[in-house]
């Protein structure tokens, strides 16, 4: 079967099922196959923005940009293609979609918060978050979307300079895996969006496979987490930030400078409370003076 017959066949059978996945983590929707035109086999390192992906397997196929932007635009109603740096169909034989985002340039990430209470705080905050934008999604499309889980919990490697986590999405009783992954870098982090094939891997199976793609890419020397030098811009929020960021989750100075514009609004209410009586007891005694008069 040639390579146009084979996407097409995979498109039949799962574009629906994946599309679904993504769009409940996504503000715009992304689509997983290419229809017509001759997508472009992925035998040699590909350049990116900031780095290079190697091949994986002798089957993966990049997608060329100008259909990959058609597609998107004309098929599922985004309102550009900025966003997506790469995508490639069937990266290794246990990955069906593989897409890379355009980098993130909000500073070098600091990965130090990770270790602290603020983490589980925040990954409490994403599952309450998970559930409910998953449950108004289902209420929209008229179908039964939960959030099932952790398939793996969200995790930092900090030797390597990776983040990453999998989520369990049940859909009308269906399982589909998300999984989400970050490399970080001296400008910021680059994110990849993961579509494995058997959603029935456990979670050293899924680990497995997330490291082996995120191997997979390397960072340009000068763009390398290690690459960082004094005067670089630091990033405003930590790993914690960038997991809450990666799920929707407002946190860091952002969100802090909101919360004090909120609460100083409620203490300026409080003091004009407060200070109700003391007006009240002063025209008491201002009108007993003028009686006195």
């Amino acid at each position: 079967m040639d390579t146009r017959k084979l996407l097409n066949t995979l498109l039949r059978e799962n574009l629906i099922f994946l599309v679904i996945s993504f769009l409940i983590f996504n503000s715009e929707p992304a689509i997983v196959y290419a229809q017509g035109g001759d997508p472009y086999a992925f035998t040699e390192p590909l350049t990116v923005s900031r780095g290079k992906l190697m091949p994986s397997s002798q089957g993966a196929v990049k997608l060329p940009r100008d259909e990959m932007c058609d597609l998107v635009k004309t098929e599922w109603g985004w309102a550009n293609c900025e966003s997506v740096d790469v995508m490639v169909v069937l990266f290794t034989p246990q990955i069906d979609t593989l897409i890379i985002d355009k980098p993130n340039t909000s500073g070098y990430v600091k990965l130090d918060d990770w270790d602290t209470d603020e983490r589980e705080d925040v990954i409490s905050n994403i599952e309450d978050h998970l559930q409910a934008s998953l449950k108004a999604q289902g209420e929209r499309s008229g179908q039964n979307i939960t959030f099932d889980g952790w398939r793996v919990y969200p995790t930092l490697n900090a030797t390597k300079k990776y983040m990453y986590y999998a989520t369990d999405i049940g859909w009308n009783g269906e399982s589909t895996i998300n999984v989400k992954a970050v490399v970080f870098d001296r400008r910021g982090f680059v994110a990849f969006s993961i579509v494995p094939v058997d959603s029935n891997m456990n979670e050293p199976q899924m680990v497995t496979t997330i490291n082996a793609i995120l191997d997979k890419y390397q960072p340009k020397p000068q763009e390398e987490y290690s690459a960082f030098s004094s005067g670089d811009k630091v990033a405003a929020v930590g790993a914690v930030g960038v997991l809450a960021s990666l799920v929707g989750v407002k946190y860091g100075k952002g969100a802090a400078t909101g919360l004090l514009v909120v609460l100083t609004l409620l203490l300026k209410k409080a003091w004009l409370i407060l200070l109700f009586p003391f007006y009240w007891v002063w025209r008491w005694v201002k009108r007993l003076f003028e009686k006195s008069e």
